[in-house]
């Protein structure tokens, strides 16, 4: 094997190596490990994520915004986003609709994988949230995921969630306030390249209790200006608390070694066959 043959061939071997290290760190939390330590400044339990970053906005005449955790005997909305096993607890948001415009945000940021990134990749990641009400004009609860995907109910409009990818204008979604209400699961899962114009996700909005998906949707956005590294709650002006649960970001999947293996031959292969043509 000459000197061109062994360079295309350690670039090859690169190249099959780079796709299992650019994905952001595995990752979980349940509100059930806050039971007596949550506030606006928590601590950082679960695994995978980021420390908790918690804003009050125009919180001028207390308590019209803040968070609490709120437990299934309460009979509040998060009954739905309280799965056995989670010890019947939600992350509960409260920014009570007036004059004042208060708003609650609650963002985590995802942790590195081994190559340092913080973005998914071919991961998905998930979580639970919910609403008791959302009230009129100037009202929204909104779930974003990095700078890429934004997840919107507004009030005083249409009765439909909105979606916006890439910062884009957010388009009308066939998930209504009854849903919300319910206890919805957000699912976004995204498939590479990385750093691409062009890289692919689905998203899925599902009953949080389980059963078929309301809505899903898939096709590409830009990880090159857009990431996907953390996830934020929006709880503005609402009329009745907002409800959170569950986030996770699942391990990243890749080829199993045989097929990469068998791939790294075939490439071999194919450059070996080139070069003997010429």
């Amino acid at each position: 094997m000459n000197s061109t043959i062994k360079t295309l061939a350690i670039a090859l071997a690169m190249g099959l190596s780079a796709a299992g290290v650019f994905a952001a760190a595995t990752a979980s939390d349940t509100a059930a490990n806050y039971t007596s330590t949550w506030g606006t400044s928590p601590p950082n339990l679960g695994s995978g994520f980021g420390a908790w970053d918690i804003q009050t906005l125009n919180n001028t005449s207390p308590p019209y915004v803040g968070t609490y955790l709120d437990l299934a005997s309460y009979g509040n909305a998060d009954g739905a986003l309280s799965p056995s096993g989670s010890g019947g607890a939600a992350w509960g948001t409260y920014a009570n609709g007036g004059s004042g415009n208060g708003e609650f945000i609650m963002t985590r940021p995802f942790t590195a994988g081994p190559s340092g990134s913080t973005s998914l990749y071919n991961q998905t990641f998930s979580i639970g949230i919910g609403s008791g009400g959302v009230g009129g004009t100037g009202s929204s609860i909104s779930l974003n995921v990095g700078t890429a995907f934004g997840l919107s109910y507004v009030g005083g409009g249409s009765d439909n969630m909105l979606l916006s990818v890439d910062g884009g204008t957010a388009t009308a979604v066939p998930v209504n306030f009854a849903d919300l209400g319910a206890g919805l699961l957000v699912s976004l899962a995204v498939s590479g390249p990385l750093s691409s114009t062009s890289e692919g996700y689905a998203l899925t909005i599902s009953p949080f209790a389980g059963g078929s998906p309301i809505y899903s949707t898939s096709g590409t956005f830009n990880s090159a200006v857009y990431n996907t590294s953390s996830f934020t709650f929006d709880d503005l002006n609402t009329s009745a608390n907002g409800y959170v649960n569950n986030p996770s970001i699942t391990p990243e999947s890749v080829p199993e070694p045989t097929s990469m293996v068998m791939l790294g031959f075939a490439g071999l292969a194919s450059l070996l066959a080139i070069r003997r043509r010429k």
